[in-house]
């Protein structure tokens, strides 16, 4: 039986905003059964409050956006993954300025920060979305497709004319053990010109070796080379996960990506959504379970 979760105690992680350059602050707070992941830009006046559902989700070209229409919140998606990976439902998150921290470029910060303190069990049975039949988006070379399942699976491909990346394909079921160990630690990428060029203007004010893997024409150029050799579609995965709980509870279904982005993703979410092709159900709850501190679970 599934029951709801949130963290069992404040966690907190900082660090510099690629976009902003300015140093943020998160800020991961419990919340009851049923009131599931709410941001708060929590650097303004008024603190508004952006409930993560899929109509406050706008996809990018390299992030995804949380906006009330007036405030938001960008690069949500790698905290989105853990939170979807660790199975974590319930959360408030302050944030102390307009961005996410990319950190080291993967979610294995996040995932670290979150099991030191644990999760807590709330008394209600966890909420997902099942698919009511196949859905397929095609956005130019870039191809999403979704099948009805009991588990979320997701096959993924990517393809770069690069030595060091070509083509890449993975597989993954997901369960808070396997993305621990198989995509969590997977670092975002970029190309060292169009970084460059992005910084000239303005673009990007932060984000260095530290937080990103960057290749030039020939090679990695981070000095620890790479975690895995496909560490580049196991991003592509982690950045799937993520993206998915953008519908505010775990999708169950068979996920097929080719050659695909935030932008498309998000753009194919939102067409199962508003089509109707999405039913919420939930596990049934037997008994309240709550965890005292000295027994915490770690992930």
């Amino acid at each position: 039986m599934e029951y709801q979760r949130t963290v069992a105690d404040v966690v907190i992680f900082e660090g510099e905003g690629v976009f902003s350059g300015k140093k943020i602050r998160v800020e991961i707070h419990p919340l009851r059964e049923n009131e599931g992941i709410v941001f708060e830009r929590a650097d303004l006046s008024d603190k508004p409050r952006i409930p993560l559902v899929i109509e406050n989700i706008v996809g990018l070209e390299g992030a995804v956006l949380l906006t009330n229409g007036k405030e938001s919140i960008s690069l949500v998606e790698h905290l989105l993954s853990a939170f979807h990976g660790l199975g974590i439902d319930n959360a408030l998150v302050k944030v102390f300025g307009e961005e996410i921290p990319l950190l080291d470029g993967s979610a294995f910060p996040i995932v670290r920060a979150l099991q030191e303190v644990g999760y807590l069990l709330l008394p209600a049975p966890r909420k997902k979305f099942v698919l009511k039949r196949p859905f397929q988006l095609v956005n130019g070379v870039g191809k999403i497709s979704f099948k009805p399942s009991h588990k979320l699976s997701i096959n993924a491909r990517i393809y770069f004319e690069h030595p060091s990346i070509g083509e890449q394909t993975f597989k993954f079921t997901l369960t808070p053990q396997d993305f621990i160990r198989e995509v969590s630690f997977a670092r975002t990428f970029g190309f060292k010109d169009l970084l460059e060029e992005r910084k000239k203007k303005g673009l990007l004010k932060g984000g260095s070796l530290s937080n990103a893997i960057v290749i030039d024409k020939e090679k990695v150029l981070n000095a620890e080379g790479l975690r895995a050799q496909d560490e580049f579609v196991r991003h592509k995965v982690l950045d799937i996960v993520g993206d998915l709980f953008t519908l505010g509870h775990p999708l169950l279904a068979e996920v097929s990506a080719e050659l695909t982005g935030h932008k498309l993703h998000i753009e194919a979410l939102k067409a199962l959504s508003q089509a109707g092709l999405l039913e919420e159900v939930s596990t049934r709850a037997l008994t309240f379970l709550w965890i005292p501190k000295k027994k915490r679970r770690s992930f």
